[in-house]
């Protein structure tokens, strides 16, 4: 993972880490009430061992009261000691319950030594302090046979503590928060890392080998009956366009014909894609006839609002002319092949020698795109595009496996099939995952920047025939268009 993809990632889930940092501090405050109330007072004093003559003695004694305050610092936290101070202080609670409460550290430079004591009031803690450094005194006596000798001279005297210092709430919560931010990232980021879906076009290229033609940002409108072929695409509408370039240049020497628009699994987009890509390459002159070519769940006369009872399998089945069911669309220089009536044998019917024959007639005339069954379910996509010029596959952003996408490339190179490239359909439009509107496609990515002001180089040639020919259940409603694509206003006359 990138720098770049840890912001993305970061600005994604924004509110996410905001959530687990702040559910982080509440539970460490949570934890932290339940802890008690303690005070902690501190005594200091030098240890010194007897009185120096010359400067022998003193370099001697120096040493030993360093040794001295080592062997004080070491017996502060025994139960003797403890003992001392319970006896001294009276308290009615056994060594072993406040040995713990003591500590000590040690300056070596001049010999002081400062004795820390816990209590649960700040009387107690004081007067802990305080008696511990008599009480170290006295066993050190009994320890090593010290005559009196070596005393400590009290520095500062415990006082009492001005607030407890812990439950520390401040710290806590800053602890919680620490670890709520540490545990949303790493689960993030091992979600991002573990996960098998595509979700950019360098995972698609891995997987196939094949180029990303184009990617289409998740837009509502595709998701609607129509699938956005009535010209209202919103951001999706560039995408289309610049899908149909790269579709015209993937072959200039030999320009594909025949073209198979698959999926790997249902619910990727392919009918989306065949049917706009179909409309938006007759919008730049080019005769299209879009065929049906999924026998199974046939799309193209409910997305064209068509009649597709009578169909393509008529036309295998030898019952009608094959011409006499294509059906005008109502827009320039596109033709719809309705499926017709479900077989009971669709891959037979697909994959025989009669729709060879018909696709490679049809073919001369217009350029033939047809709308197939997902590859991994059936085999209906893999038998058409063995006769075709090529396939484009669709894949969902999100959706789609890398390991899927990798089994379709091995059924279209058993069956001889090129893949002219990949769809990135659904693409998000922001968050971690965006594709189109925020980077994650290498140089092609960040169109947001043209806003609505861009303006296309295409002109709108999309209004509806009313010379069509063919059966439609309904008569299609008025074509919308882009402001972009209107035809500009001659410019007046300039006076003389």
């Amino acid at each position: 993972m990138t720098f770049a993809d840890f912001v993305r990632l970061s600005r994604a889930y924004v509110w996410v880490l905001i959530g687990c940092t702040i559910l982080g501090a509440l539970l460490m405050i949570a934890k932290t009430t339940r802890e008690p109330v303690l005070y902690a007072a501190t005594s200091s004093g030098l240890v010194r061992v007897g009185q120096a003559t010359d400067a022998g003695t003193e370099q001697g004694n120096s040493q030993l009261a360093e040794d001295k305050a080592n062997l004080y610092a070491f017996l502060v936290s025994k139960q003797p000691v403890a003992q001392e101070v319970v006896d001294e202080l009276g308290l009615d609670v056994p060594p072993s319950a406040i040995a713990g409460r003591f500590s000590a550290s040690v300056d070596a430079d001049v010999n002081s030594i400062t004795i820390t004591a816990i209590g649960t009031t700040p009387e107690e803690a004081r007067d802990l302090a305080n008696a511990v450094v008599k009480a170290v005194v006295v066993v050190a006596e009994d320890v090593d046979g010290d005559t009196g000798l070596t005393k400590i001279i009290p520095l500062e005297e415990a006082q009492l503590p001005g607030a407890p210092f812990t439950p520390d709430y401040q710290r806590a919560a800053m602890k919680g928060a620490a670890g709520g931010l540490a545990i949303a990232y790493g689960f993030l980021i091992a979600r991002r890392l573990i996960d098998r879906r595509v979700r950019s076009a360098k995972h698609v290229e891995e997987a196939t080998g094949a180029s990303v033609l184009g990617v289409i940002p998740k837009e509502e409108v595709l998701g609607r009956t129509h699938r956005g072929v009535r010209g209202d695409l919103g951001r999706a509408a560039e995408s289309f366009r610049q899908l149909r370039t790269n579709l015209r240049f993937v072959d200039v020497d030999n320009e594909p014909r025949k073209i198979v628009v698959t999926s790997a699994l249902p619910g990727e987009g392919k009918s989306t894609v065949s049917s706009n890509i179909s409309r938006l390459v007759a919008q730049a002159g080019t005769k299209v006839l879009l065929v049906d070519a999924d026998l199974r769940r046939p799309m193209i006369a409910t997305t064209f609002e068509i009649d597709g009872a009578v169909g393509l399998t008529q036309a295998l089945a030898g019952d009608i002319d094959v011409r006499d069911v294509i059906v005008d669309s109502g827009m320039t220089n596109l033709s719809l092949l309705p499926a017709g009536r479900i077989p009971p044998n669709p891959s037979e019917l697909l994959g025989s020698l009669k729709m060879k024959q018909l696709i490679d007639e049809l073919s001369e005339e217009y350029l033939v795109i047809l709308d197939a069954p997902p590859l991994l379910p059936v085999t209906d996509a893999g038998l058409l595009s063995a006769f075709c010029d090529g396939a484009l596959l669709v894949q969902a952003s999100g959706k789609t496996q890398i390991e899927q996408s990798q089994h379709c490339r091995r059924i279209l190179d058993q069956v001889g099939s090129r893949l002219l490239g990949v769809v990135l359909n659904k693409a998000p439009v922001k968050g971690a995952n965006a594709i189109v509107y925020g980077g994650g496609y290498g140089g092609y990515g960040g169109y947001g920047g043209y806003g609505g002001g861009y303006k296309s180089e295409y002109k709108s040639v999309d209004a509806y025939s009313t010379a069509g020919k063919g059966r439609r259940r309904k008569p299609p409603k008025a074509e919308k268009t882009d402001k972009a694509e209107k035809p500009a206003k001659p410019a007046k006359a300039a006076k003389a």
